[in-house]
């Protein structure tokens, strides 16, 4: 704890230190809910579940809603894994798709203004694309009491907006790997152009 309360002094800006008490664990969970509205509404879709974050780049969201479905990152390669619907999709994240989700440039904060512009204060840390591509315009980081991430605004480059909101952070001690890469029951982890497994009937 004393180590981490140094770090945490010596990193001089926002960013800084959120990075720094991310790094002070292997891993996190939160509770986390989603909105998505798309540009022009103000209102749209709402979904929520459990968000698992490791380093240094994985990121799983486990959706409780219906259908219940597992979207997952390891590196760039994302993953969607319906269960019931019998299927698994694989892609290769594209630059800015990936920059777009949550918390995964956020520990490295050197590599992080390579991509980005930051614009800092206490509560906020807004990330503008230094290159702005179709999939991402800004990222908006609000950050809570605990000084972890309490709201992610992501809007890409059509104005549309994904919200995330997480509560009830919790460090992990360790996650296996295998957690970033679902697969229907039974079978290994999908791959990018290959076979979308359909349920047998």
């Amino acid at each position: 704890m004393l180590v981490l309360l140094l770090v945490l002094t010596l990193a001089s800006s926002p960013l800084d230190q959120l990075a720094a008490k991310l790094q002070a664990a292997p891993a996190w969970q939160a509770g986390f809910s989603q909105s998505f509205v798309p540009a022009g509404l103000s209102r749209g879709s709402q979904e929520h579940g459990t968000f698992t974050f490791a380093h240094p780049s994985r990121v799983r969201f486990d959706y409780q809603g219906d259908p219940k479905r597992t979207f997952a990152v390891d590196g760039s390669l994302a993953r969607m894994v319906d269960a019931e619907a019998g299927t698994c999709q694989a892609l290769e994240l594209s630059q800015g798709a990936w920059a777009s989700l949550p918390l995964v440039t956020l520990t490295d904060p050197g590599a992080l203004r390579g991509f980005f512009t930051v614009e800092e204060k206490a509560e906020a840390i807004t990330l503008l694309p230094r290159q702005p591509s179709p999939e991402l315009a800004r990222v908006v980081v609000h950050l809570g009491p605990d000084g972890l991430p309490q709201e992610v605004l992501v809007e890409d480059g059509s104005g549309n907006l994904n919200l995330f909101r997480f509560s009830r952070w919790r460090a992990q001690k360790t996650v296996p790997r295998e957690l970033f890469s679902p697969s229907l029951p039974g079978q290994p982890p999908c791959l990018p152009g290959g076979d979308n497994p359909r349920p047998q009937r």
